[in-house]
């Protein structure tokens, strides 16, 4: 089995203005790996309008705010 191991990031989006959570695995990293401009493609690359939505129709279900559904 290979060798790789998993963190979960909480990063935040500016443009939703939320927290979300992201789980990366990483396999064969070398130490001095930079994981910052990783992390920050995530948040330029979620999709924010999806987001927004998933906020609204939990916010109109009745629903937490915090988080949409998956």
């Amino acid at each position: 089995m290979a060798d790789a191991s998993w963190m979960e990031y909480e990063l935040f989006c500016p443009v939703c203005n939320a927290h979300f959570k992201q789980l990366v695995v990483l396999h064969k990293v070398p130490e001095d790996f930079d994981i910052t401009p990783y992390l920050d493609g995530f948040v330029k690359n979620h999709d924010h309008k999806a987001w927004q939505e998933a906020q609204r129709k939990k916010a109109e279900a009745g629903g937490s705010k915090d988080e949409p559904e998956a």
